[in-house]
Order: C-alpha cells, then structure tokens, then sequence
C-alpha cells in the first residue's frame, strides 16, 4: 500500500513554532478538508534568567544588578517536569492551518528555606511558577516533503512567594509580605520543515525564526512593624518591556498506527532573549498615613531576559 506523507503543524506542542510533513495517513486525499486533533504529554525543562541591568534612580548614582525574583534574591526562575498539550490540524489541497495550547503544572522553583540575619530570622515560602504557551499559523506544503509555515504565538510565566520575618529575642521587629511577578511574550514565527519517509514513518526536522514583544512585572507588598502598632507598608513595582529574536530547532519521528491513528515523538529547543528596559518605583506609608517614596524610583536600562525551554514529547494524532 501506498504511504502518503500528511502536513501536521505540531506547533510548539509536539514541535515549539514548528510545522512538519508527517506520515499519519495510508489514504489521504488533498482534494478533501481533513481535521486531525491531537494531544500530548511529555518532560519539560524550562529556565528564564536575568542578566546584569542598570538602574538609575531619581536620587543617586547609578548602579548594576540583575532582576531579583524572588525574596532570597535569585536571578533565574527554574522549572523541570510535566508538560501536556492539546492541538489539531486542519488542511485542504497543498495548504493547512494548526492551533494549540500546552502548559506545565504548577510547580516548586524554589523549596521554602530559613535563614537568619543577624538577630532577624527570614522564612521563605515556596516559588511556586507555570509556564504555558499557545500558537496559530497557516502553512503551505511545497513538496510531499517539504513544507513553510507562519504564525502567531503567545506565552506566559507566572510566579509567587509569600514569607515573613522576625526578631526572636525581642520581637520589635517583625513582618511579612509577598511577591508575585509574570513575563509574557508574543509576536509573529515563521519557519520551515523536511520530511525523510524511513520504513513504515517519517524523520522530520524543523527550524523556526520569530520576533517576539516581551513584557515583565514584579510587584512586592508587605508590611514591617518595628514600634507598635504603626506598620510600615511597602509596595515596589518593576516593569519592563522590550523584543527578541528567538529561534527553535526540533526533531521528530511520527508513524501510522491505522488508516486514522498515528503518533509522534518528538525533541525540541527554544531560545529566547529579550533587550528590555524600564522603571522600577517603591512607595510606603506609615501607619497608613503619610505616604513615602524612596531613591529606588527612576529607570531600569541595559539587560535582557534569556527564555531557554526544552521538551521531550509524545502525541497521538487521530484523522477524521
């Protein structure tokens, strides 16, 4: 029997901004509009990392540091385990279109620790981030195999932390507060992919270029009581915004089950870095009273954000 190669867009699902020529099918007929949904669970490692800004505040010299996003000070929110997903693929003639979303679980970037400064004990809770991202593009298959494809994607992290602190001797001196932060990008993809049909599937590598607008948000609140009972209250905000040139690269290997059936397994990376600038403002008040800024307030010039994901995935694919 005669194998036909079918154009499945996984796109950032099985394949991040990527589309391929993949045998799925052993009777697939161009002149007809096929639908082939799809979902899929893997192994997802994901990092997204500060360098070194500068900031310039409204009183003061400048200075230079990374991102903090957390109370501990890390510069660098780390994930690794589940990844699933679910997307599907739509085609007539030579073109097709793909959509899909996928998502990691909430999961621990940090474990809650303890430490003590001088006399002050800190606790810190868990940072707790998730990591999803979803994607729409329209293609064109060329050849049997080798297809072009364009797109639009959009993705987002989010993380948080709660912790409190205290004097144990004294107790004058204690609080709490939290901090919670997001990056988002988004933009247009562009890309290619080549099919080899070996045996009974196909190898298909993919390559993929997008300009991507990223954004990234801070905000820390708390509060410090250090003479009863008039708290100090804090509120610190960071925003920043900038683009990327990003690229992936991803390998998989797709084979037919039945006439409808088929799955794929697949390797992917994705490597962002984002040019960002912004403002960072803190503001305070005492007792709920007269309000406070201080020096931090000004711009935040000079840095970028690196987006690094890897995924080991796995899909079945079932055409109608």
């Amino acid at each position: 029997m005669k194998t036909a190669l079918f154009c499945s867009m996984i796109v950032l699902g099985v394949m991040p901004l990527t589309a391929s020529a993949e045998e799925v099918s052993s009777s697939f007929s161009w002149g007809a509009v096929t639908f082939q949904p799809r979902a899929y669970i893997g192994y997802a490692d994901y990092e997204l990392k500060s360098s070194t800004f500068t900031f310039t505040p409204a009183k003061g010299d400048p200075y230079t540091s990374s991102l903090k996003f957390n109370a501990q000070g890390n510069d660098k929110i780390p994930l690794s385990g589940f990844i699933g997903g679910i997307g599907g693929t739509i085609a007539t003639g030579q073109f097709f279109g793909d959509f899909y979303y996928q998502s990691t679980l909430n999961e621990t970037a940090y474990s809650n620790m303890e430490e003590q400064k001088g006399d002050v004990v800190y606790r810190y809770g868990d940072v707790d981030a998730k990591h999803y991202d979803w994607a729409l593009s329209l293609g064109y298959m060329i050849t049997e195999q080798w297809s072009v494809f364009a797109g639009y994607k959009s993705g987002k992290t989010n993380w948080d932390q709660s912790y409190n602190y205290n004097d144990p001797v004294s107790d004058l001196f204690h609080g709490s507060g939290s901090t919670d932060g997001k990056f988002e990008q988004n933009g247009p993809f562009l890309g290619t992919s080549y099919s080899f049909q070996i045996g009974p599937g196909a190898l298909t590598f993919k390559i993929a270029y997008a300009y991507l607008d990223g954004e990234y948000e801070d905000n820390s609140q708390g509060k410090s009581y250090i003479i009863e009972p008039q708290p100090v209250l804090y509120n610190q905000v960071v925003y920043l915004d900038g683009n990327s040139n990003a690229y992936s690269l991803g390998l998989s290997w797709t084979q037919s089950l039945t006439d409808n059936l088929g799955y794929s397994i697949g390797l992917n990376y994705h490597r962002y870095e984002f040019d960002l600038s912004g403002s960072g403002t803190l503001a305070g008040s005492v007792g709920g009273g007269f309000v406070i800024t201080t020096p931090i307030n000004g711009e935040i010039s000079s840095g970028t954000l690196t987006e690094e994901l890897f995924t080991l995935t796995a899909a079945m694919t079932y055409r109608f």
